[in-house]
């Protein structure tokens, strides 16, 4: 092998390198080639006596050699990084300079997260979001159907016959939601809450922090009202008051 020979493969690995270089991100790109470019001259020395080389050492420069292309992949977040500071600078010094553009793109985009952040809060809700309850999956809400209507509320005489007659479910009981005045305070205040039959605390498994839930004895027509009031109402309106109960 002549000098000429010699210094013509220099010159192709010189080449290589700056071939794989121009994936290196800009920033980084002449440390990187210089890294490079020294170790491939360090190993020069060893291809200068190739022939002498064996089998091991050949296989170890060849993949040595590769190691750039693999090396210039591992950067490319780098990559990533300055395009999209640089996008961001762009997109900065756009807004700046058309500010009636951006007011009203600013208004679009909230528009639009709003409009999807409810959406998703409505079907997270309803759709994904288990229920609070112990074994959520096995609740089952039962609805009458008839031809004109597809579907509607369950008469109570009806449910008292489905509860009676009930052989799959563990418990049963009726709801029905109703909006409610409530007195006695500094100013009235309305409210949203359930009509409950007597067992519906027990069907959704859960139980009062204080006090007790409604009995079945007071699940008849005349009896006393009972009420269970929620945590919020009974913090904000009646200070967490444990004598409340009764």
């Amino acid at each position: 092998m002549t000098d000429q020979d010699d210094k013509q493969r220099v010159r192709l690995h010189l080449w290589l390198i700056a071939l794989v270089g121009v994936i290196v991100p800009r920033r980084l790109r002449a440390d990187w080639r210089q890294e490079w470019e020294a170790e491939l001259r360090c190993r020069e020395a060893l291809l200068a006596e190739w022939e002498r080389l064996d089998w091991r050492n050949k296989l170890d420069l060849l993949r040595r050699s590769l190691g750039a292309f693999w090396d210039a992949l591992l950067l490319q977040p780098r990559r990533l990084e300055d395009e999209m500071f640089q996008d961001l600078r762009f997109g900065l010094q756009m807004m700046l300079k058309n500010p009636g553009f951006t007011f009203v793109a600013v208004i679009t985009l909230a528009l639009g997260i709003g409009a999807n952040t409810a959406i998703f809060s409505v079907v997270n809700a309803a759709l994904l979001r288990p229920l609070p309850y112990p074994q959520p999956e096995q609740l089952v809400l039962i609805e009458e159907r008839n031809r004109s209507m597809t579907g509607m509320s369950v008469s109570y005489p009806n449910f008292l016959d489905y509860r009676e007659q009930n052989q799959v479910c563990e418990r049963m009981a009726a709801f029905r939601w109703r909006g409610m005045d409530l007195t006695g305070g500094n100013e009235p205040e309305r409210l949203s809450g359930l009509e409950v039959s007597a067992g519906f605390f027990e069907t959704l498994g859960v139980s009062p922090i204080h006090g007790r839930t409604i009995r079945s004895e007071e699940d008849r027509e005349g009896a006393q009202p009972v009420v269970v009031i929620g945590h919020d109402l009974w913090a904000r309106r009646f200070n967490s008051d444990p004598n409340l109960v009764g």
